[in-house]
């Protein structure tokens, strides 16, 4: 879900993430959401696995873990960075004329980074704008199409196959001990579902009526003025009525290239489906426990659940949230109960956690050469 949180989009008011000093802060407070979520984590694992199940050591991992299919993990996830890798250096191939692996590999990790310490995920899209246009040279046009056609393609699949999955949920939460908690997480996938699939299809049909869009962003911004939320109503307002306008034409450059974007959309179908199979390899690996169709489909399905009931927690990156939900549903498959701690913390570790890591470091290798290239500068007048 990438909507426009700390930007002013393509205005040229907005300012780099990175070099505002703000975002070692987020940094700092992600961090330490990240370690509560894992104290949380074995909290709640030991809770679930009822008493005298505790959560199995770290040296005790290391004789259970299959390392044949930890490689095999490995690899899936290393499919995952190259499938959405590979969506934006298409975008910018389509977009730009130019083929730029380095950068497509930039702003996919950057995009990720920012989605994780900003709540719901709403921070990468318009710093990836901001690095397209500002850091790169891209026009303004092509480097709002960009993210915004990942983000209309990624979060359209991801939400179809959601609601394929989905069905075959209470077969495998039956078994479940906390049925009122089950099912009022499930209750929550449906609505997170239906609301995220809303967010594609709201985009794509305000890129037709801009002025109309602009009206909304203004009236909702009235509504926050009367809440008390909003004090300085005239800036706001002019910010978000910037911010729909330069939306409403990403998605007309979007929707004029719409013949190129159907090996995108092929290219999210391979990237949900490796998403929603993470989990199984990482319990196949890590509980060492036997291959099957059924213990396959019975873990994307709770995947699923579990991400999108967590979806709608406004937790920076969903932490805690997600590492909570997917405690009480995974708890369900057999052979995992005391070992239910380390399979998630792995999983988000995979999946999460290394973004976060990876970002701070392109970011600090960001401002360090920065400023190296300010004392070079400066020293060669």
């Amino acid at each position: 879900m990438n909507t426009n949180e700390p930007h002013v989009g393509l205005s040229g008011t907005a300012k780099s993430p990175a070099g505002s000093g703000k975002w070692w802060l987020k940094t700092a407070l992600m961090l330490l959401i990240i370690g509560f979520s894992v104290y949380i984590l074995f909290s709640l694992g030991d809770y679930l696995s009822g008493e005298g199940a505790e959560q199995i050591s770290f040296r005790e991992l290391l004789h259970t873990v299959s390392y044949p299919l930890l490689a095999l993990l490995l690899g899936v996830i290393l499919s995952y960075v190259v499938v959405e890798c590979a969506k934006y250096a298409y975008l910018l191939k389509v977009y730009t004329g130019k083929f730029r692996l380095r950068t497509a590999v930039k702003v996919m990790f950057l995009g990720k980074y920012y989605d994780g310490v900003t709540p719901f995920a709403s921070g990468g899209q318009p710093f990836q704008i901001y690095y397209l246009c500002k850091k790169k040279d891209i026009p303004k046009g092509a480097a709002a199409a960009i993210p915004m056609a990942r983000m209309v393609g990624s979060l359209s699949v991801w939400c179809i196959l959601a609601l394929v999955l989905i069905t075959f949920a209470p077969r495998f939460l039956a078994v479940s001990s906390n049925v009122v908690i089950t099912k009022t997480i499930l209750i929550v996938a449906w609505v997170s579902i239906i609301f995220n699939l809303s967010i594609p299809i709201f985009f794509a049909v305000a890129s037709f009526f801009p002025k109309a869009f602009m009206r909304v962003m203004a009236w909702g911004v009235f509504v926050l003025k009367k809440m008390h939320i909003v004090k300085k109503h005239y800036a706001v307002t002019l910010k978000y009525v910037r911010l729909a306008r330069d939306y409403c034409a990403s998605m007309r450059e979007v929707l004029k290239k719409w013949k190129f974007l159907f090996p995108l959309l092929l290219l999210c179908v391979v990237e949900s489906a490796i998403t929603a199979s993470i989990p199984f390899f990482v319990v196949v690996a890590v509980a060492n426990v036997p291959l099957s169709g059924e213990l396959y489909l019975q873990i994307v399905c709770l995947n699923v659940i579990s991400q999108f009931s967590a979806y709608l927690i406004p937790t920076p990156g969903n932490a805690g949230a997600v590492e909570t939900t997917t405690s009480f549903i995974f708890i369900t498959v057999s052979g995992i109960s005391n070992i239910v701690g380390w399979v998630i913390l792995v999983w988000r570790f995979l999946t999460f956690y290394i973004y976060i890591l990876s970002g701070i470091g392109i970011n600090i290798f960001e401002i360090g050469r920065s400023a190296y290239r300010r004392r070079h500068a400066a020293k060669s007048h």
